[in-house]
């Protein structure tokens, strides 16, 4: 999409602009919770985790300070995620997930404070072509935990639970981060 150059002059562009807001990154699952199992026995929870600590490096490259709602396989009750983002005075909320190992696209659900819908469909447009964008009340969970922070908060499908490569991983970080530091700038300007 930008080459390494053109990713290189994007990245310092935002990061020369880039406020100190703090977002909060928070993996799905983990645990006794391992969410979706593919076949070969992939579980959702890793691939979360994994998922959340590359974007952060590519976050923190962008100028954002980045907290986590866990970076190891324990399990965090859902009202501690939202809890633990407040504390820290975060301005965005990410959870980050895998569906399960059938989905056949990537989306995103969004909260209904202010910001979440324009963050939602800003990621899901940096997912690519077919990503879904819907708001959180439409989730077959009914409504999600992600409603109870009172920023802008999404919750990232990345695609089906199955074995995914480092570059797989990287690609999906890198398309992600920039859209993401965007709307942080201009939320928390």
């Amino acid at each position: 999409m930008y080459g390494l150059l053109g990713l290189l002059g994007v990245l310092l562009m935002v990061r020369r602009q880039a406020p100190s807001a703090y977002i909060v990154l928070d993996p799905g699952h983990g645990g006794q919770d391992p969410g979706a199992v593919a076949p070969d026995g992939t579980r959702e929870a890793d691939l979360n985790l994994a998922q959340a600590l590359t974007l952060k490096e590519y976050l923190v490259a962008l100028g954002y300070r980045v907290g986590f709602t866990r970076t190891s396989d324990v399990y965090v009750p859902l009202s501690e995620r939202i809890a633990m983002a407040r504390r820290i005075g975060a301005r965005l909320f990410i959870s980050v997930h895998h569906d399960t190992p059938t989905a056949s696209r990537p989306g995103v659900y969004y909260s209904p404070h202010p910001g979440s819908e324009e963050l939602a469909r800003t990621v899901a447009a940096a997912l690519g072509e077919g990503a879904w964008v819907r708001p959180s009340s439409a989730s077959r969970f009914g409504r999600l935990y992600i409603d109870d922070f009172p920023g802008p908060a999404i919750l990232v499908e990345f695609g089906p639970t199955r074995p995914i490569s480092r570059a797989e991983r990287i690609a999906r970080a890198q398309a992600v981060a920039s859209p993401i530091a965007e709307f942080a700038r201009r939320w928390t300007a």
